[in-house]
């Protein structure tokens, strides 16, 4: 019972932050694309590091046995899940992250994502029934190749440095509890919220994801999976309720219910999202928080194909759509919300 206490806290912590520095796959590939830097990419590779900052040592220092489970082997299907993926996140306008924390914010948008998600989930269920598609293979995680003495003390004197160099470059004039309740995270702090209660989840409660646990719930409606463990279940409501907390507390919540054609949009990016994560398996969540940090053989090429997707979805969108999602980032933070800017209005100069 403490576990599962502390697991939730935890990932209640891993919502807030990711709400209050507006992390998103999306927004980290339109940065680069848009805004030529690279600050919220930089900020998923520290959380990477901050996960791997926990887990190495504690598994080094306690000798517990790694998780066999959560890692799967590197196939062209598994890439070719990634790809599907970003380019349904590109459509929706945000991956696994940004559509729940727009959810929460009251975007109904996002409530038809998720619809759409489940409607992806049962179209691989029957194109792997029909034997169309393959489902992923399992695979060991490779972290084990990294556990040793010299990786786990280069990895604390990072970690020990960038702690050092966040409190450091702090606001001076805001006291603890202010930082805690700003509006609006510096990206690096909310890497290392992120990272570290990622990385304690894991060793605490084993592999997880957002993405799959809802993956394998619609299997199990399907009849085609083990219904998720309620553990699950829990971290997933539990991220949400840190990501509600957040916008409560800013006084950001905006419902917003009337539909609209870019609707459209959401369902079927939230059916290639759901399409990709049964393929890959994973979306940008379980890559993130366990399966790069694991190294799991399937992780990093398929978040790399994840990114090209959602490059390849950013030009689409323009090109056919008129419709140019842009991000910017500036001194470690995120700026404003994701613009959509038609092509006449570039066209004349805007």
């Amino acid at each position: 019972m403490l576990a599962l206490v502390v697991t939730a806290a935890l990932a209640a912590v891993l919502g807030f932050a990711t709400h209050r520095a507006s992390v998103c796959t999306v927004r980290t590939v339109a940065e680069l694309m848009t805004s030529r830097s690279a600050f919220m990419l930089a900020s998923v590779g520290k959380s990477i590091l901050w996960a791997c900052a926990v887990t190495i040592p504690f598994f080094l220092i306690s000798m517990r046995a790694l998780p066999q489970t959560g890692a799967w082997q590197l196939s062209v299907m598994a890439a070719l899940g990634g790809f599907v993926f970003g380019l349904g996140a590109a459509m929706n306008g945000g991956c696994v992250y940004s559509t729940m924390a727009r959810m929460v914010d009251g975007e109904g948008g996002m409530l038809v994502t998720v619809v759409g998600f489940a409607f992806g989930i049962a179209g691989f269920v029957a194109l792997a029934d029909a034997g169309w598609l393959s489902r992923p293979a399992a695979s060991l995680p490779r972290i084990g190749a990294l556990i040793g003495w010299a990786t786990a003390l280069l990895l604390l004197a990072l970690a020990i440095y960038e702690a050092e160099r966040l409190w450091r470059t702090r606001p001076r004039d805001l006291r603890t509890g202010e930082l805690v309740l700003a509006r609006q995270y510096r990206l690096s702090t909310a890497a290392m919220l992120i990272g570290v209660a990622a990385g304690l989840i894991y060793v605490i409660a084993g592999p997880y994801g957002y993405s799959t646990t809802v993956q394998q719930g619609v299997e199990a409606v399907l009849g085609r999976h083990v219904a998720p463990e309620a553990e699950r279940w829990l971290l997933l409501g539990a991220a949400l309720v840190g990501m509600l907390a957040s916008t409560l507390q800013r006084k950001s919540f905006r419902l917003d219910w009337r539909p609209r054609p870019s609707w459209l949009l959401n369902l079927a990016g939230g059916s290639l999202m759901g399409l990709g994560v049964g393929l890959a398996p994973g979306g940008n969540d379980s890559l993130v928080l366990y399966g790069i940090p694991a190294l799991s053989p399937h992780a990093l090429p398929t978040y790399a194909a994840l990114a090209l997707g959602v490059a390849a979805g950013l030009l689409a969108m323009r090109r056919l759509l008129g419709i140019e999602l842009r991000a910017e980032c500036r001194n470690d933070l995120y700026f404003g919300a994701m613009q959509k800017i038609e092509r006449s209005a570039r066209q004349d100069g805007a």
